[in-house]
C-alpha cells in the first residue's frame, strides 16, 4: 500500500474513534447530546436577552471595548486548548499514533500522520470561531502563537519527566478515609492537574481584574458577571477533576466508599474553593474602596454570588454523566445564572440556594456506583 494511503488509513481511524463509541453506545450518547444542545440553547437565549438588554445603555465605545475583550478571551482560550489536544497528538504514551509505530509502520508515515491530523484540529477548531466570531488578525496570530507556546512548554515538561524525581502526594500520617481521599484531590487539584490549575489561575487573574473595575466605578451588572465568571471557573476545575476521577473510580468502590462519603469529599473541597473566593472578593472590594454609586448592601451581593458555582457543584455532579466536563459545566453554570441572578435581585435568594442543592441531591442518590 503507497505511504500517502497508509497516511489517510491512519487518520481516518483515528478520527472514526468518536463516531463509533458513539454507535456502539447509542443510548447513553444521545442522551448527553440532547442535554448539552439544550443547556447550549438554554445559554445562548439568556445570554442574547441579557446583553441586548443591559448592553444598550452603556456607552457605544464600552460596548466595543467589552465585546474585544470577550473575543480576545475567546480566542486566547481556544490557543490553550489546541495547544493541549495538539501535545496529546504527538506524545509518546500510549496512542494511536504509538500503536502504529509498535506495530512496525515507518516512522515518517506516522510523523506525516500527526501533522495532517493537527492541520485538520487547527483547521477545524480555528475555522468555526473565526466563522462565528471574526476576530482580527492581531487576535488570531495571538491565538495561534499561545497554541504553539503552549505545544511546546508542554512537549518540554513531558521530555523532562523521566529527570524529575517524584514528590510524595500524601503525608506519612495516620489519618481517615475521607481526609485522605480529600488531601489526595486537593492535592491535584492546586499542584498536578494542568487545567484544575488553569481555571484557579484565571479566576486569580479576574479576580483582579475585579478589583480594577471596583476602582474605575463600573456598573454594578458588569461586576457581577465577572464574578460568576471567576465562580463558575473554580467548579470548571472541580468538573476537570471529576473526570480523571471517574477513570479510576474503580479503587474507591473497591474500599466501599459509599455515594454520600464520596460526594462529601467534593463537598468540602468545593466548600474551600467558594469561600476562598469569597473572602478574596470583600479583601479586594474594602482595598479598591467600593464605589459610591450603589449602597454596600448590593456590592456585599458578590460574596454569595462568588461562593456559589462552586458549592452547588457537588449536587449535580452525577446527574447526567460525571466523566463529561463539558456537561458538568454547562449544568452548572446554568443553575449558577439562575441562582446568581436571584441573590443580584434580591439578598433574601440566597436562602434558595440550599433548597436548590438538597433537592438536587436526591435526583443523584446513590449515582455513584451507577456511573
Amino acid at each position: 500500500m503507497p505511504k500517502w494511503q497508509r497516511i489517510l488509513s491512519l487518520i481516518v481511524q483515528h478520527n472514526k474513534q468518536s463516531f463509533t463509541r458513539i454507535r456502539y453506545d447509542w443510548g447513553r450518547e444521545l442522551v448527553v447530546i440532547a442535554s448539552t444542545g439544550i443547556l447550549l440553547g438554554l445559554f445562548y437565549y439568556m445570554f442574547h436577552d441579557f446583553l441586548q438588554d443591559k448592553l444598550q445603555g452603556l456607552p457605544t465605545s464600552l460596548r466595543e471595548m467589552i465585546a474585544i475583550r470577550l473575543r480576545a478571551a475567546v480566542m486566547l482560550g481556544l490557543g490553550l486548548w489546541v495547544g493541549g489536544r495538539l501535545s496529546n497528538l504527538f506524545r509518546d504514551e500510549p496512542s494511536w499514533a504509538n500503536f502504529a509505530q509498535r506495530s512496525g509502520e515507518d516512522p515518517w508515515v506516522v510523523n506525516a500522520f500527526r501533522l495532517g491530523q493537527a492541520l485538520i484540529l487547527i483547521l477545524v477548531s480555528y475555522g468555526i470561531f473565526w466563522r462565528f466570531f471574526a476576530p482580527s488578525l492581531a487576535l488570531q496570530c495571538g491565538s495561534l502563537a499561545l497554541a504553539g507556546l503552549t505545544f511546546a512548554i508542554m512537549r518540554t515538561k513531558k521530555e523532562g519527566q523521566g529527570t524529575q524525581s517524584l514528590k510524595p502526594i500524601l503525608r506519612d500520617v495516620e489519618e481517615s478515609r475521607s481526609r485522605t481521599l480529600r488531601s489526595w484531590r486537593w492535592f491535584q487539584i492546586v499542584q498536578r492537574n494542568r487545567l484544575c490549575r488553569l481555571c484557579l489561575g484565571m479566576s486569580l487573574v479576574l479576580q483582579l481584574l475585579i478589583g480594577v473595575m471596583h476602582g474605575f466605578g463600573w456598573p454594578l451588572f458588569l461586576t457581577v458577571l465577572a464574578t460568576m465568571l471567576a465562580s463558575a471557573l473554580l467548579s470548571w476545575s472541580v468538573a476537570f477533576q471529576l473526570e480523571e476521577d471517574m477513570r479510576a473510580v474503580w479503587f474507591e468502590r473497591q474500599l466501599g466508599c459509599s455515594h454520600e462519603e464520596f460526594v462529601k469529599v467534593y463537598q468540602e473541597i468545593c466548600w474551600m474553593l467558594g469561600l476562598g473566593l469569597a473572602a478574596l472578593s470583600l479583601v479586594t472590594a474594602l482595598i479598591t474602596g467600593v464605589p459610591g454609586r450603589a449602597p454596600l448592601s448590593e456590592w456585599l451581593k458578590l460574596l454569595p454570588i462568588a461562593a456559589l458555582f462552586p458549592i452547588i457543584t457537588p449536587a449535580v455532579m452525577f446527574q447526567v454523566a460525571p466523566e463529561r466536563p463539558l456537561l458538568q459545566i454547562l449544568i452548572t453554570g446554568l443553575i449558577g445564572l439562575f441562582l446568581g441572578t436571584a441573590i443580584y435581585a434580591h439578598y433574601l435568594s440566597v436562602f434558595l440556594v440550599p433548597i436548590a442543592i438538597t433537592y438536587a441531591k436526591n435526583y443523584q442518590k446513590d449515582n455513584f456506583y451507577r456511573s
